[in-house]
């Protein structure tokens, strides 16, 4: 009875541990990025992507090595050969999610709209400007 009791307890504080691993090793790679002599650009991880990240690193172990192991694969390699081969632009901004078809990760650079949105006329208006 004891065993069962203590082993969630044990089981969150080691997710609670890779969160943080996570969060900081992510921070780190921004940083990283950032410093580059080509310039910056930006990423962020969906949940989704994280979960990926998580399940790889726990397969046999859950540490924060096989974490770290894991984003190296999964994101440092992969954003080094899109900054290389020039598909990621200084001031991209790059969602990293999952892939639920195939066991990696996938890259999109979001494009923001430059022109400003068209201010919401109401119908009154609109006539109004023909009369």
């Amino acid at each position: 009875m004891i065993a069962t009791a203590i082993k969630p307890q044990v089981y969150g504080s080691t997710q609670n541990h890779l969160d943080s691993v996570l969060a900081k090793e992510l921070d780190q790679l921004q940083q990283r990025v950032a410093e580059t002599a080509k310039g910056e650009f930006y990423f962020y991880t969906t949940d989704s992507a994280k979960e990926l990240l998580f399940l790889n690193a726990t397969e046999q172990h859950c540490d924060a090595r096989r974490l770290k192991l894991s984003i190296e694969r999964l994101i440092v390699y992969p954003l080094a050969n899109l900054f290389a081969t020039d598909r990621i632009q200084v001031g991209d901004m790059i969602r990293i999610d999952r892939d639920h078809d195939q066991p990696r990760l996938n890259f999109i650079r979001e494009v923001e709209e430059l022109a400003p949105p068209l201010p919401h006329l109401e119908a009154e208006a609109i006539t109004g400007l023909f009369l």
